[in-house]
């Protein structure tokens, strides 16, 4: 029993001896294998992957973004034109003052 006793405390103390080598991560981090995975994208807007009661909300805001963006052009455009309209009126009444001065003649005698 003495030598069951005696040998159970020497494997004790060599499994305990034993120095486990220490990893060097670095080198890990270089030679890290590329993950490949094996999925597929699903579609968000799909077929059946949204309910009618949210696609209608998705679709009235859609809406009103491009109304609002298309009375924003509109009312660039209006701007513009209104900017030409002033100008060419004014263009107009510096002619007419032109053309409603007297012009002097020269009498020769």
């Amino acid at each position: 029993m003495k030598q069951f006793y005696f040998f159970l405390i020497l494997a004790s103390m060599l499994s305990c001896s034993k120095n486990a080598p220490v990893l060097n991560n670095s080198d890990q981090l270089d030679a890290a294998p590329q993950i490949t995975y094996d999925t597929t994208a699903i579609d968000s807007f799909g077929p059946g992957a949204t309910s009618e009661a949210v696609m209608a909300k998705i679709n009235a805001v859609a809406i009103k973004r491009e109304k609002d963006s298309l009375a924003a052009i509109a009312k660039v455009e209006q701007e513009k034109l209104d900017k030409e309209k002033a100008k060419k009126e004014e263009e107009n009444k510096t002619d007419k003052k032109t053309e409603d001065k007297p012009t002097e003649e020269v009498k020769t005698n």
